[in-house]
């Protein structure tokens, strides 16, 4: 009866252990770049951390009055405020690639600010509730994914209306890659992050998994969190589709099920018409 219990101890230790070590990844110090003509990484100096000062937690931004003689306003302009340790943040001028604190209001592109002591001004977000994450990204794209290197809060314009406002530490997915435009050639990044969950086999309890999708090649399921570098891929627009799932089924939540495109473009001959995408379908429950 005792080994029985012993062994069920250690069982129940080592799954723990491995949610520890999938919750907690370490962040590799001043890394090669992946993909030419790009700088290398830098740092961390220190467990990074990002902060966001402003929006605060359930602010909510009046919408300004019309000027006379014009429609009224639909939204309002929402100024970003960060603080951010251990992490630099810099734009090589000679290759256009730094690394800083990638921003994102719900699940539009992100955007990457290359000096967070100065503050980030969406001129004209939405009336409703939105939800503002931030995160650091190498040069290439490449998010950090330290525990308290990722920072969230919900606000709202005009006034409440419970849209895109996930709940508190449940399971979240937020898209960093792919970006706009990819050059021929190179290959294109695939990145998340997820909170409020492990990324692991479905022997890991509460665990959750990564399916994905571009335009009509077969769906992928990852269980890990590592990026995905996808290659050859023909110029032209691409569709993708990112889901957050357990058991099979998307998990509940506003974010948790991600569509967007991306163009592989020529960059040796003149632009083109891109046709439209091919659709890729959701991740098959």
């Amino acid at each position: 009866m005792n080994r029985f219990i012993c062994r069920v101890v250690v069982l129940a230790l080592g799954a723990l252990f491995v949610r520890a070590a999938a919750a907690q990844p370490s962040t590799p110090k001043d890394p090669k770049s992946p993909i030419p003509d790009c700088v290398d990484g830098r740092g961390p100096t220190g467990p990074v951390e990002v902060k966001i000062l402003a929006p605060k937690p359930d602010e909510v931004f009046p919408i300004p009055a019309a000027a006379v003689g014009q429609p009224p306003a639909k939204g309002a302009s929402v100024e970003v405020k960060l603080e951010v340790k251990n992490w630099e943040s810099f734009l090589d001028p000679a290759t256009k690639c730094g690394q800083g604190i990638a921003i994102a209001i719900d699940n539009n592109p992100v955007a990457i600010h290359y000096d967070p002591t100065k503050p980030w001004l969406y001129p004209k977000v939405p009336a409703g509730t939105h939800t503002l994450r931030a995160f650091p990204v190498r040069p290439w794209g490449e998010s950090i994914k330290e525990p308290g290197a990722f920072a969230m809060v919900t606000f709202s314009v005009g006034e409440k209306d419970g849209k895109n406002a996930p709940a508190p530490k449940a399971p979240l997915l937020t898209v960093n890659r792919p970006r706009t435009k990819i050059a021929k050639g190179q290959k294109v990044l695939l990145d998340f992050i997820v909170s409020g969950c492990v990324v692991a086999g479905q022997t890991v309890p509460d665990s959750c998994r990564i399916r994905y999708r571009v335009d009509e090649l077969p769906e992928v399921i990852l269980d890990k969190p590592d990026p995905v570098w996808l290659s050859d891929l023909p110029v032209g627009r691409h569709a993708f589709v990112i889901g957050l799932t357990r058991e099979g089924k998307i998990l509940e939540g506003p974010f948790n099920l991600h569509q967007g495109t991306f163009e592989v473009v020529d960059t040796t001959t003149p632009a083109a018409p891109a046709p439209a995408p091919a659709k890729a379908g959701a991740p098959a429950p």
